[in-house]
């Protein structure tokens, strides 16, 4: 295949057309900038072929801003001598044109024609895609992708194999697939495709196996159990029958009682013991109440002693106390009247400074006030210009989104004018003199130009008249366009009021100037009055109604004494007054302290006479001989009923240590709870007795014997089945194993020329080296020396410039096998190899050099200068758009 001619229009970047023409049939070096269009060139040829004329899915393909446009790609190529021209218009004006020598297609027929004449096929819905690009997915490297070549390669494997099979006959032909895919797909049936586990019937008559098993050995373990219970309820029975007759806890309640009664008779003594202990306790503590009486008397007779000693010492602390009352109220009078004197002093002085503290911030406040006055004067005035400047502005306000609107509409009107100009019908006319005619309704002499942007009628005198519609829809639509645009423009002006956008510009500037004065007119009155005019107003309020308390205050006065010069000072008359206070403060202290102990000494010798007056009272009673007479008798008499209490208790407790009662309550609940668990395991065994009766009687019923039988009869039909599906899976596995064996065979005969092509470009990159091609033909493990023998490694190993290098060396051995088949091949190369050295760039030249001279290669690149000794002339994007404009 030989491209000679590509034009583009109206298609992403290139709104205007571009031509490349006289390709050659070789190399074709083809150099830009970034954003030139050079991946717009090659995205125009693969939608000239990949995609469906009618598709919906081609916006992309549109230049931006330009919703109207119609993409459109015409080409020209020969395919084995025949010459084809395809054109190909998207969206606005869908179309489809082939001619194919003296044959024409139109539409999808078209496009069906060119997908089988190259080797792939087309969406059936939505955009194009890879894995539909088929062969000229594999040869036509777009930008950034040349390393990737084993998806390209999987999406042409089918089209390889159409390709070649004319020529490698039976080694490329599918004709097998069919078998090959049914083969497979009974044994993935029975078996998982990767690891070869049982599936489908075999795996479920695995698990049916399984399920039987598991009902067979739990129907084993029922009649297991049933077996057992039929032995524990003959040795159950006999037990129950044994118990019965003997009665084993009958013996044991007689000896319970027994030691019951043993037990309450000891209890009995250890009461007796327990009222004795309690009468020993009543008697000690009966010794210890007599014998504090008589410690009682004894203490009495020395009360009376210290009671006498205690009067005296009162008496002579009372008599002291009493003299030094009188010597500190001398000292009291004479403190409290010079006490009074300075607090005289000290009102008189505080007076006179309030007088003079009044009259200074009387003074200060009515200066404050004047200032005040002024400053609120200044801020109302500054308030009224700020009023009248914000209604001004909001006169003058023009919104931003309406400025905006304006400006758009404006500049929309301008496009279109000139899009009518230049799409209208240019009239130009030369009349001579003494003729006229008229256009529109207009009568024109002498020589001019109109534009005639719509049917316009032409008057020719004595001739006639003309007609002249200009040509197209478009230049209607652009009218009609203007119309609207231009009525929505006037009625937004009309809405604000403006004559123009001139004016509106105007009045918004005026408003952002009035904003501005605004704004220093709010700074100016911030700073007369931060916190706003009325605190201002109430601040000046505040300082005139404090200046009237001043005044009042000053009146009310009373008038300063003759003098006042001579008066001390408000700190003199505080520190006078103050040492005064504190020198009576002490006096008082004194005298308190003296009252306080006179009063106290007068009630210690109240009490002191108190006390001895009741302790002589107590040694004069007159029963007290005849009470200290009975108490020593009681004492006696408690003595000797505490040693008869000690000897019966003894004899009693040792009764009680003889008998050993936590013993005898053992005994009784071990013989008690013997015969309850006796009793307990005679009615649980005749429960368990009716029990297994009546579940073995119950597995009786189920005939769980038979169902064994019937289970194991499936079992063996599920085995049999197992072993069936088994020899048919293990069957059906060989033969694909055969099968893919004999494919691989097949495939390594389709590698052997394809190895071959390979071979001749990599030797010019690595000589001596080799890359394997796998069963799916993508480039395996690159074999290569290293300078100490050879090593081997993944496709996938390999930098990315390697990878790169490899992947375009791939496709033009892929290119080769397909020329030697007799099918077109197109190369073509956006910004490859831009990951290669010097070294290996100057290598890979070599490459497409040699492959030139089988094959026509489109190359573009933005680096020129890497590309001047490829061998042929490089051709600027730019110089092609110059030419077509």
């Amino acid at each position: 295949m030989r491209l000679s001619r590509i034009r583009i229009e109206r298609l992403k970047q290139f709104r205007e057309p571009i031509e490349i023409q006289d390709l050659q049939p070789g190399l074709n070096l083809f150099t830009g900038a970034n954003e030139a269009g050079k991946s717009t060139v090659v995205t125009a040829i693969r939608a000239a072929f990949f995609e469906r004329y009618r598709s919906g899915s081609v916006e992309d393909l549109r230049p931006w801003g330009d919703s109207s446009a119609s993409p459109t790609v015409e080409l020209e190529f020969a395919i084995a001598g025949t010459h084809h021209t395809l054109m190909k218009s998207f969206l606005g004006k869908k179309r489809c044109e082939l001619q194919a020598g003296t044959q024409r297609f139109d539409g999808a027929d078209a496009e069906d024609h060119l997908a089988s004449l190259l080797g792939f096929q087309h969406a059936a819905k939505g955009a194009s895609k890879a894995e539909h690009w088929g062969i000229p997915g594999l040869l036509w490297i777009a930008q950034g992708t040349a390393h990737d070549i084993k998806d390209s390669v999987a999406h042409a494997t089918d089209h390889l194999r159409t390709a070649l099979k004319d020529s490698l006959g039976e080694v490329a032909s599918s004709s097998g697939d069919q078998v090959l895919a049914a083969i497979e797909g009974s044994r993935n049936e029975l078996l998982t495709a990767t690891t070869g586990v049982p599936r489908g019937p075999y795996g479920e008559a695995i698990k049916l196996q399984a399920q039987l098993e598991q009902e067979i050995e739990r129907l084993d373990a029922h009649i297991a159990a049933y077996r057992q219970n039929v032995d524990t309820l003959a040795a159950l029975r006999q037990e129950q029958a044994t118990d019965e007759a003997q009665k084993p806890w009958e013996s044991l309640r007689e000896q319970e009682r027994a030691a019951v009664t043993a037990l309450q008779e000891i209890e009995h003594i250890e009461l007796t013991l327990d009222a004795q202990r309690q009468r020993l306790k009543q008697v000690e503590e009966r010794i210890v109440l007599f014998r504090e009486q008589l410690e009682a008397f004894a203490r009495q007779d020395q009360e009376v002693a210290r009671r006498i000693g205690a009067l005296e010492t009162a008496q002579a602390e009372h008599s002291g106390a009493q003299t030094l009352v009188g010597s500190w109220q001398s000292n009291h009078e004479q403190a409290t009247r010079h006490a009074e004197t300075a607090r005289g002093q000290l009102r008189l002085a505080r007076q006179e400074d309030t007088r003079r503290n009044h009259a200074r911030e009387l003074e200060v406040l009515q200066s404050q006030a004047a200032s005040f006055a002024d400053t609120l004067a200044n801020a109302e005035s500054e308030r009224a210009a700020l009023l009248e400047l914000q209604a001004l502005a909001a006169a003058s306000a023009v919104a931003h989104e309406d400025i905006d609107t304006l400006r758009r509409q404006d500049q929309q009107l301008r496009e279109l004018r000139i899009q009518q100009q230049a799409a209208a019908t240019r009239l130009h006319f030369a009349l001579d003199d003494g003729c006229h005619m008229q256009i529109a309704g207009e009568s024109i002499n002498g020589a001019g130009e109109r534009l005639l942007v719509q049917s316009t009628t032409i008057i020719l005198p004595d001739f006639g008249k003309l007609e002249i519609s200009p040509g197209g829809a478009d230049l209607a639509q652009l009218k009609q366009q203007e119309i609207e645009l231009s009525d929505r423009h006037t009625a937004l002006l009309q809405r604000l009021g403006l004559p123009s956008l001139e004016a509106a510009e105007q009045r918004h500037q005026t408003h952002a100037r009035q904003q501005s004065d605004i704004k220093a007119a709010n700074a100016t009155l911030k700073t007369l009055a931060p916190r706003g005019i009325e605190a201002l107003r109430a601040e000046l309020a505040v300082k005139r109604v404090r200046i009237d308390e001043i005044r009042q205050a000053l009146q009310q006065l009373p008038p300063s004494p003759d003098g006042v010069a001579a008066q001390p000072t408000v700190a003199q008359a505080e520190a006078a007054e103050d040492d005064a206070r504190q020198a009576l403060a002490g006096v008082n202290e004194s005298l308190g302290s003296a009252q306080i102990a006179a009063s106290k000494a007068h009630n210690a010798l109240q009490a002191a006479m108190r006390e001895l007056e009741n302790a002589q009272a107590l040694i004069n009673a007159p029963d007290r001989v005849q009470r200290l007479a009975s108490a020593n008798a009681s004492l006696t008499d408690a003595r000797a009923e505490q040693a008869a209490l000690n000897e019966r208790i003894a004899t009693l407790s040792a009764q009680v240590a003889e008998a050993r009662p936590d013993i005898l309550k053992q005994d009784v609940e071990r013989f008690g709870g013997s015969a309850k668990q006796y009793e307990k395991s005679f009615n649980d065994r005749r429960e368990r007795l009716m029990q297994l009766d009546a579940a073995l009687q119950s597995a009786g019923a189920q005939g769980l014997e038979e169902r064994r039988a019937e289970l194991m009869r499936d079992h063996l039909q599920a085995e049999r089945r197992i072993v069936e599906l088994k020899r048919r899976a293990l069957a059906l596995d060989y033969l694909l194993n055969l099968l893919r064996e004999k494919r691989r065979a097949l495939t390594r005969r389709l590698q052997a020329p394809l190895q071959k092509h390979l071979n001749r470009y990599l030797q010019l990159l690595f000589p001596q080296a080799r890359l394997e091609i796998d069963e799916n033909l993508s480039p395996g493990p690159l074999t290569r020396g290293n300078g100490h023998g050879t090593e081997s490694g993944a496709f996938e190993t390999l930098s990315f410039g390697a990878r790169e290098q490899m992947g375009v060396i791939s496709r033009l051995a892929y290119a080769d096998l397909l020329r030697e088949a007799g099918r077109p091949t197109l190369i073509i190369l956006d910004d490859a190899l831009v990951h290669s050295d010097d070294t290996r760039l100057t290598q890979m030249k070599r490459v497409l050099f040699d492959a030139a001279t089988r094959h026509q290669i489109l190359l573009f690149t933005c680096h020129p200068g890497r590309w001047r000794d490829l061998g042929v002339a490089a051709r600027p994007l730019e110089t092609f758009k110059t030419l077509a404009a």
